[in-house]
């Protein structure tokens, strides 16, 4: 198994937490959004911008090392 495969296992299985971390974010969110208050609003929208934003970062680092991995070849 060359570098470029060790890489993508290992960005696969940071999806599979990444997945698992935004489920917490948004569940965060919605409890501060319910419970929170005015302050809660506030901080409902950081927690689900950064949740979203995680997930689109490693889905993206995903495209990104499949992409090398098929048109760059050492």
């Amino acid at each position: 198994m060359g570098i470029n495969e060790t890489g993508i296992s290992l960005i696969q299985f940071f999806q599979g937490f990444s997945m698992t971390a935004t489920a917490f974010a948004f569940t965060v969110a919605g409890f501060y959004f319910t419970l929170g208050g005015e302050r809660g609003r506030q901080k409902t929208v950081s927690w689900l911008i950064g949740g979203a934003g995680g997930l689109i970062i490693v889905m993206g680092a995903f495209a990104l090392a499949e992409m090398v991995n098929d048109n760059i070849k050492f």
